[in-house]
Parts: structure tokens; sequence; C-alpha cells
């Protein structure tokens, strides 16, 4: 899925505003993270939440001029990016799927519960043509419980408010749609859900990938790095998509490259035969990863040199501009 496509498959929903409805439900911290539970809103509170959550769709998504989707496996660092969950799903996230599959799910007894067990909120969007499934955190800040003393604006005096009440703003962290799970705040995402695990299993077979060349003096250091997202993300993308290790270029080539490219040269090292890199460094380590992915251009215009993190390839652009 690209930008065009994301904006196109949103575009029916505004199209048909007044036929789509809105259910929200519930994620519990107390509970199994696969057992959402549907919250009983009513009628006009949710024409108010549907308005809220379709305007934010809009501004995040439909307005933004310059909006990149990409690979969570193979992306790169762009922050005004959206990212398809293409990795192993975690639980707490396979409830967006649940929910846009069935609406059997029992009612939340706010007699039994308090709201401060709310986690996170699933707002399914929607008809029985097509669904949007939104996932949107919890802050502590947003639930506002009975040791607190609020008070509210009635007619020409304040009244107390005797009981817990949410705040539910505008914006949301994950999406499904058309079957697609997309991460739309990233930092949300390394922080919860057990990502890191899941990257961290990934990233793996990134770091086989390079000890298979035999390029690298003292490869345990990679290892080293795993327990940072970071660099988790980074190896997942070298296994997916690394141009040096997917063309099968020579070590040889790798290490010339290394002496001759400006942003490399002196920055990192070799070992006494010269046939292999040792990365002593954490700049050396950054660089080599971005060796890896091809980051480093020179114009054939110009012969300047630089570094580019988000690119495309021409191949691929030449051949869809052929179609």
């Amino acid at each position: 899925m690209n930008a065009e496509e994301l904006k196109a498959a949103l575009q029916p929903f505004f199209d048909n505003y007044d036929e789509i409805g809105i259910s929200v439900y519930a994620i519990l911290k107390s509970q199994s993270a696969t057992e959402p539970k549907k919250l009983d809103i009513e009628a006009e509170a949710l024409l108010g939440l549907k308005a809220v959550f379709m305007q934010s769709l809009r501004e995040e998504i439909l307005e933004r001029e310059e909006l990149a989707v990409l690979n969570l496996s193979t992306s790169d660092e762009r922050t005004n990016a959206i990212y398809v969950y293409d990795l192993e799903i975690p639980a707490e996230l396979a409830t967006l799927e649940s929910v846009s599959e069935s609406d059997d799910f029992a009612l939340l007894d706010l007699a039994q519960c308090d709201l401060s067990d709310i986690k996170a909120l699933l707002i399914e969007i929607g008809n029985n043509v097509g669904q949007i499934v939104l996932y949107k955190t919890m802050a502590p800040v947003n639930i506002f419980g009975r040791a607190s003393f609020f008070l509210k604006k009635s007619r020409h005096r304040l009244e107390q408010i005797n009981d817990e009440f949410l705040r539910v703003s505008a914006g949301f962290q994950m999406m499904q749609i058309n079957g697609e799970l997309l991460v739309v705040d990233l930092h949300a995402l390394e922080r919860n859900f057990g990502f890191h695990e899941v990257i961290t299993r990934e990233a793996a077979s990134g770091i086989a990938a390079i000890e298979s060349i035999s390029i690298i003096e003292n490869p345990e250091v990679l290892h080293e790095l795993l327990d940072e997202v970071k660099y988790a993300r980074r190896f997942t993308k070298v296994a997916r998509s690394s141009p040096v290790l997917m063309a099968k270029v020579p070590n040889a080539s790798i290490i010339e490259f290394c002496r001759r490219f400006p942003k490399l040269t002196g920055k990192i090292r070799f070992n006494d035969a010269g046939n292999k890199i040792v990365l002593d460094t954490k700049l050396s380590k950054d660089l080599f990863i971005k060796l890896l992915m091809d980051d480093f251009l020179t114009s054939e215009l110009t012969h300047y040199h630089y570094e580019s993190v988000a690119k495309d390839s021409a191949e691929e652009v030449g051949e869809a501009a052929q179609e």
C-alpha cells in the first residue's frame, strides 16, 4: 500500500459520511489484551466522536501532501511516514482485525470496572461494506477519577462532577483498513505491545546475513546492539532489503568503497590484513549499517557525494513510467 492507495481507501468513508456508524471498544489493563469490551455510549456522544476521529483522519492522512507509506520491516527513518505493519503481529494489535470482523463482544460493565482500568480504545468507523479501526492509547492524564475534585459549568454556576470521566482527544497510534495494519505513531509502537521482542527476532536474521559474508572482524558487537529498538529495526531492514547484500557486492569492493568515500574515510578501520572491517566505535557501527543500505551516493551529474536515507530505485521509477 502506498500513500495514494491509502487516501483512496479512506475517501469512500468521507463520501458516505452520513451512512457510516461508529462503535468504541475498550482494552483493559487487567484482562487479556485479546478481549476488547464494547462501550455503551449515548447516540449524541457517538456522533461527536465520529466527527472528532474523521477530522483526525482527514488531517493526518488525506490533507497531508508529503505523506510516505512504507513497510515497517524496510522502513527508513522518515518522521512523516506511516508504516505498514508487515512483521509478526502481537496479540493486542490483532484485536483491531477481530473488531473489524465481528461486533459480538460483551459490554463493559461500568458498575464493576473503573475507567482507570482502560488501557486503550478501539474506534471502529464504517458500515457493512467497509470498516476502519483506530487504536488510541489512553494516557492517565485523560482519565479523571473520584479522588480529584472537578467542577463543570452549568448555566450561571459551577457544579461538582461526582463520578469518573474520560477526555477523548483526537489522534491515534494505529489503524486497520482493507486488511492492512498501519502504524501512525512509530514511537508508541516501539514502547508497547511486546514489539521489542518481535523486532529482535526479525533483526537476528539481519545479523546472520551480515555474518554470512564474513566481512566483519568482530561480529559479536552487532549482537550487543539488539537491546536498542532503533538498531533492531535497522537490522530488520538489512535482512529484508539491503541493496548491498541483495546485489552480492564482493567484500573487496565494499572495503575499497570504505577507503575512498569521503564520509567513510578514516571513520571505519580494518584488520591488519586489510580484508575485514573492525567495528570499534558507535560511529563506525552506524556508518556500516548505512553502507549496507547503500545510503552513500555519488551524483553521476555533478560527482558530488551525498548521504540519503529516503530514496527510491531509479530502475523501478523508470519501469513505472514506461507502463
